[in-house]
Protein backbone atom coordinates (compact mmCIF):
# COMPACT_ATOMS: atom_id res chain seq x y z
CA UNK A 1 0.00 0.00 0.00
CA UNK A 2 1.37 3.42 -0.92
CA UNK A 3 1.85 6.04 1.81
CA UNK A 4 -1.09 8.35 1.08
CA UNK A 5 -3.81 5.64 1.23
CA UNK A 6 -2.21 4.36 4.44
CA UNK A 7 -2.58 7.79 6.04
CA UNK A 8 -6.15 8.04 4.74
CA UNK A 9 -7.09 4.78 6.48
CA UNK A 10 -5.48 6.03 9.68
CA UNK A 11 -7.30 9.35 9.63
CA UNK A 12 -4.06 11.33 9.91
CA UNK A 13 -4.71 15.07 10.07
CA UNK A 14 -3.04 17.43 7.56
CA UNK A 15 -0.65 18.85 10.14
CA UNK A 16 0.71 15.38 10.93
CA UNK A 17 0.91 13.94 7.41
CA UNK A 18 4.35 15.25 6.46
CA UNK A 19 5.90 13.77 9.61
CA UNK A 20 4.12 10.46 9.03
CA UNK A 21 5.27 10.36 5.41
CA UNK A 22 8.84 11.00 6.52
CA UNK A 23 8.59 8.08 8.94
CA UNK A 24 7.14 5.79 6.28
CA UNK A 25 9.77 6.70 3.72
CA UNK A 26 12.63 6.02 6.13
CA UNK A 27 14.03 2.46 6.27
CA UNK A 28 12.62 0.23 9.01
CA UNK A 29 15.18 0.51 11.80
CA UNK A 30 16.14 -2.51 13.95
CA UNK A 31 14.15 -0.98 16.83
CA UNK A 32 11.06 -0.47 14.67
CA UNK A 33 11.50 -4.01 13.32
CA UNK A 34 11.35 -5.24 16.94
CA UNK A 35 7.99 -3.49 17.36
CA UNK A 36 6.79 -4.91 14.03
CA UNK A 37 7.62 -8.44 15.22
CA UNK A 38 5.61 -7.76 18.38
CA UNK A 39 2.61 -6.60 16.34
CA UNK A 40 2.77 -9.70 14.14
CA UNK A 41 2.84 -11.97 17.20
CA UNK A 42 0.04 -10.02 18.88
CA UNK A 43 -2.38 -10.02 15.93
CA UNK A 44 -5.53 -11.91 16.88
CA UNK A 45 -4.26 -12.59 20.39
CA UNK A 46 -6.31 -12.11 23.56
CA UNK A 47 -3.23 -10.93 25.42
CA UNK A 48 -3.79 -7.37 26.67
CA UNK A 49 -0.29 -6.81 28.04
CA UNK A 50 2.14 -4.48 26.29
CA UNK A 51 5.73 -5.49 26.97
CA UNK A 52 8.56 -3.01 27.29
CA UNK A 53 10.46 -3.60 24.10
CA UNK A 54 14.11 -2.83 23.53
CA UNK A 55 17.30 -3.02 25.53
CA UNK A 56 20.04 -0.66 26.62
CA UNK A 57 21.84 -1.53 23.42
CA UNK A 58 18.71 -1.22 21.27
CA UNK A 59 16.26 1.28 22.85
CA UNK A 60 12.76 1.42 21.35
CA UNK A 61 11.23 4.89 21.18
CA UNK A 62 7.76 6.29 20.62
CA UNK A 63 8.68 7.00 16.99
CA UNK A 64 9.75 3.37 16.52
CA UNK A 65 6.27 2.30 17.63
CA UNK A 66 4.64 4.74 15.23
CA UNK A 67 6.89 3.68 12.35
CA UNK A 68 6.06 0.03 12.92
CA UNK A 69 2.33 0.74 13.18
CA UNK A 70 2.36 2.71 9.95
CA UNK A 71 4.14 -0.19 8.26
CA UNK A 72 1.63 -2.66 9.73
CA UNK A 73 -1.49 -1.17 8.11
CA UNK A 74 -1.60 -3.57 5.10
CA UNK A 75 -1.26 -6.53 7.49
CA UNK A 76 -4.13 -5.48 9.76
CA UNK A 77 -6.31 -4.70 6.74
CA UNK A 78 -5.60 -8.16 5.32
CA UNK A 79 -6.54 -9.66 8.69
CA UNK A 80 -9.78 -7.63 8.72
CA UNK A 81 -10.56 -8.89 5.21
CA UNK A 82 -10.04 -12.45 6.40
CA UNK A 83 -12.86 -11.91 8.89
CA UNK A 84 -14.98 -10.07 6.32
CA UNK A 85 -14.84 -6.81 8.29
CA UNK A 86 -16.51 -4.13 6.12
CA UNK A 87 -14.10 -1.55 4.76
CA UNK A 88 -16.12 1.26 6.35
CA UNK A 89 -15.63 -0.31 9.80
CA UNK A 90 -11.92 -0.76 9.14
CA UNK A 91 -11.60 2.91 8.24
CA UNK A 92 -13.64 4.13 11.21
CA UNK A 93 -11.65 1.92 13.59
CA UNK A 94 -8.16 2.63 12.23
CA UNK A 95 -8.91 6.37 12.34
CA UNK A 96 -8.22 6.16 16.07
CA UNK A 97 -4.53 6.37 15.10
CA UNK A 98 -4.94 9.82 13.57
CA UNK A 99 -7.29 10.90 16.36
CA UNK A 100 -4.74 10.06 19.06
CA UNK A 101 -1.99 11.73 17.06
CA UNK A 102 -4.06 14.91 16.77
CA UNK A 103 -4.75 14.86 20.51
CA UNK A 104 -1.04 14.47 21.16
CA UNK A 105 -0.32 17.59 19.08
CA UNK A 106 -2.91 19.59 21.04
CA UNK A 107 -1.63 18.38 24.40
CA UNK A 108 2.12 18.51 23.76
CA UNK A 109 2.37 20.78 20.69
CA UNK A 110 4.54 18.25 18.87
CA UNK A 111 4.35 15.30 16.49
CA UNK A 112 4.04 11.94 18.20
CA UNK A 113 1.62 9.90 20.27
CA UNK A 114 2.06 9.33 23.97
CA UNK A 115 -0.94 6.94 23.93
CA UNK A 116 0.65 4.55 21.43
CA UNK A 117 0.27 1.62 23.84
CA UNK A 118 -3.51 1.98 23.58
CA UNK A 119 -3.18 1.42 19.83
CA UNK A 120 -1.99 -2.14 20.51
CA UNK A 121 -5.68 -3.01 20.85
CA UNK A 122 -6.32 -1.59 17.40
CA UNK A 123 -3.43 -3.33 15.66
CA UNK A 124 -4.14 -6.65 17.35
CA UNK A 125 -7.58 -6.69 15.70
CA UNK A 126 -9.49 -6.44 18.97
CA UNK A 127 -11.18 -3.03 18.91
CA UNK A 128 -13.73 -1.66 16.43
CA UNK A 129 -15.68 1.55 16.13
CA UNK A 130 -19.34 0.95 15.37
CA UNK A 131 -21.15 4.25 15.10
CA UNK A 132 -20.39 6.49 18.06
CA UNK A 133 -18.66 3.96 20.33
CA UNK A 134 -15.66 1.66 20.24
CA UNK A 135 -15.84 -1.98 21.36
CA UNK A 136 -12.89 -3.98 22.65
CA UNK A 137 -13.44 -7.73 22.61
CA UNK A 138 -11.71 -9.18 25.66
CA UNK A 139 -11.93 -11.56 28.60
CA UNK A 140 -12.21 -9.58 31.83
CA UNK A 141 -9.68 -10.18 34.57
CA UNK A 142 -11.96 -8.83 37.33
CA UNK A 143 -15.23 -10.45 38.38
CA UNK A 144 -18.34 -9.02 36.72
CA UNK A 145 -21.77 -10.21 37.94
CA UNK A 146 -23.37 -12.53 35.40
CA UNK A 147 -20.14 -13.03 33.44
CA UNK A 148 -18.54 -16.48 33.66
CA UNK A 149 -14.82 -17.02 33.90
CA UNK A 150 -13.30 -17.03 30.42
CA UNK A 151 -16.37 -15.46 28.82
CA UNK A 152 -15.82 -12.89 26.09
CA UNK A 153 -17.29 -9.44 26.58
CA UNK A 154 -17.06 -6.03 24.90
CA UNK A 155 -15.35 -3.14 26.62
CA UNK A 156 -17.04 0.11 25.64
CA UNK A 157 -14.83 3.12 24.96
CA UNK A 158 -15.85 6.63 23.95
CA UNK A 159 -13.65 8.19 21.27
CA UNK A 160 -13.26 11.93 21.21
CA UNK A 161 -15.54 13.74 18.81
CA UNK A 162 -19.30 13.83 19.23
CA UNK A 163 -21.79 13.75 22.05
CA UNK A 164 -23.52 10.98 23.92
CA UNK A 165 -27.09 11.59 22.89
CA UNK A 166 -29.45 8.67 23.41
CA UNK A 167 -30.02 8.13 19.69
CA UNK A 168 -26.35 7.77 18.70
CA UNK A 169 -25.54 5.65 21.76
CA UNK A 170 -28.49 3.31 21.23
CA UNK A 171 -27.78 3.04 17.50
CA UNK A 172 -24.19 2.04 18.25
CA UNK A 173 -25.15 -0.49 20.93
CA UNK A 174 -27.60 -2.07 18.50
CA UNK A 175 -24.76 -2.68 16.04
CA UNK A 176 -22.36 -4.34 18.48
CA UNK A 177 -23.79 -7.79 19.14
CA UNK A 178 -24.69 -8.58 15.50
CA UNK A 179 -21.27 -7.33 14.29
CA UNK A 180 -19.29 -9.55 16.65
CA UNK A 181 -21.66 -12.50 16.13
CA UNK A 182 -20.93 -12.31 12.40
CA UNK A 183 -17.21 -11.57 12.42
CA UNK A 184 -16.13 -13.21 15.70
CA UNK A 185 -18.53 -16.14 15.88
CA UNK A 186 -15.86 -18.14 17.70
CA UNK A 187 -15.89 -15.57 20.54
CA UNK A 188 -19.59 -15.01 21.37
CA UNK A 189 -20.47 -11.92 23.39
CA UNK A 190 -23.62 -10.96 25.30
CA UNK A 191 -22.34 -8.40 27.81
CA UNK A 192 -20.46 -5.11 27.63
CA UNK A 193 -18.63 -3.28 30.35
CA UNK A 194 -17.33 0.24 30.77
CA UNK A 195 -14.58 1.56 33.03
CA UNK A 196 -14.68 5.35 33.04
CA UNK A 197 -14.72 8.48 35.17
CA UNK A 198 -18.09 9.13 33.48
CA UNK A 199 -19.37 6.28 35.67
CA UNK A 200 -18.11 7.93 38.87
CA UNK A 201 -21.29 8.02 41.04
CA UNK A 202 -20.46 11.59 42.07
CA UNK A 203 -20.87 12.82 38.49
CA UNK A 204 -24.39 11.45 38.10
CA UNK A 205 -25.35 13.12 41.39
CA UNK A 206 -24.27 16.51 40.04
CA UNK A 207 -26.02 16.26 36.68
CA UNK A 208 -29.66 16.39 35.75
CA UNK A 209 -30.92 12.84 35.05
CA UNK A 210 -31.79 13.97 31.53
CA UNK A 211 -28.21 15.04 30.78
CA UNK A 212 -26.59 12.88 28.10
CA UNK A 213 -23.69 11.79 30.34
CA UNK A 214 -26.04 10.90 33.19
CA UNK A 215 -28.30 8.95 30.83
CA UNK A 216 -25.29 7.11 29.42
CA UNK A 217 -24.05 6.17 32.90
CA UNK A 218 -27.55 4.99 33.85
CA UNK A 219 -27.39 2.33 31.12
CA UNK A 220 -24.85 0.40 33.22
CA UNK A 221 -25.30 -1.71 36.33
CA UNK A 222 -22.47 -0.77 38.71
CA UNK A 223 -20.10 -3.44 39.98
CA UNK A 224 -16.98 -3.41 42.11
CA UNK A 225 -15.71 -0.39 44.01
CA UNK A 226 -14.82 2.86 42.24
CA UNK A 227 -11.07 3.49 42.17
CA UNK A 228 -9.36 6.82 42.64
CA UNK A 229 -7.97 8.15 39.33
CA UNK A 230 -7.50 11.84 40.16
CA UNK A 231 -6.26 12.97 36.74
CA UNK A 232 -8.76 11.20 34.46
CA UNK A 233 -11.52 13.79 34.66
CA UNK A 234 -9.03 16.62 34.14
CA UNK A 235 -7.36 14.90 31.19
CA UNK A 236 -10.52 13.98 29.31
CA UNK A 237 -12.21 17.33 30.00
CA UNK A 238 -9.22 19.64 29.45
CA UNK A 239 -6.59 17.38 27.78
CA UNK A 240 -3.95 17.92 30.43
CA UNK A 241 -2.59 15.53 33.06
CA UNK A 242 -1.16 18.35 35.15
CA UNK A 243 -2.92 19.01 38.43
CA UNK A 244 -1.13 22.33 38.75
CA UNK A 245 -2.58 25.70 37.76
CA UNK A 246 -6.11 24.34 37.65
CA UNK A 247 -7.35 27.87 38.33
CA UNK A 248 -6.24 28.77 34.79
CA UNK A 249 -8.54 26.18 33.20
CA UNK A 250 -11.87 27.34 31.75
CA UNK A 251 -15.12 26.96 33.66
CA UNK A 252 -17.41 27.80 30.77
CA UNK A 253 -19.52 24.63 30.84
CA UNK A 254 -21.35 22.86 33.62
CA UNK A 255 -19.09 19.82 33.21
CA UNK A 256 -15.92 21.92 33.47
CA UNK A 257 -17.22 23.52 36.66
CA UNK A 258 -18.21 20.19 38.20
CA UNK A 259 -14.79 18.67 37.47
CA UNK A 260 -12.83 21.56 38.96
CA UNK A 261 -15.11 22.37 41.88
CA UNK A 262 -14.86 18.83 43.20
CA UNK A 263 -11.07 19.10 43.19
CA UNK A 264 -11.29 22.57 44.78
CA UNK A 265 -13.28 21.02 47.61
CA UNK A 266 -10.59 18.39 48.23
CA UNK A 267 -12.31 15.54 46.42
CA UNK A 268 -10.77 13.02 44.04
CA UNK A 269 -12.31 11.77 40.83
CA UNK A 270 -12.80 8.04 40.52
CA UNK A 271 -13.03 5.37 37.86
CA UNK A 272 -16.44 3.72 37.95
CA UNK A 273 -17.29 0.22 36.66
CA UNK A 274 -20.52 -0.91 35.04
CA UNK A 275 -21.94 -3.59 32.78
CA UNK A 276 -24.94 -4.00 30.52
CA UNK A 277 -26.57 -6.70 28.43
CA UNK A 278 -26.09 -6.02 24.74
CA UNK A 279 -29.27 -5.69 22.68
CA UNK A 280 -29.86 -8.55 20.26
Amino acid sequence: MSPEPTLDYLGVAPEDRADCLALLEAPLSPAAATVHEHLVARLGSADESVPELGTDDLPVTELDWLRAMLDFVPTILEWHAGRNIPDAVSRASLADFGRNMAINRRVHNRFGMDTYKWLNHLFSGRIYQLGRLQYLIHQPTAAIPGVAAGEWILGIHIPEGGGLGAAVVNDSLALARPFFAEHFADQPVATANCESWLLDPYLAEQLEPSANIAAFAALFTPYGEPRDEPTDAVYFTFRTRSMENLDALPRATALQRIVLERIDAGGAWQLGFGSLELPR
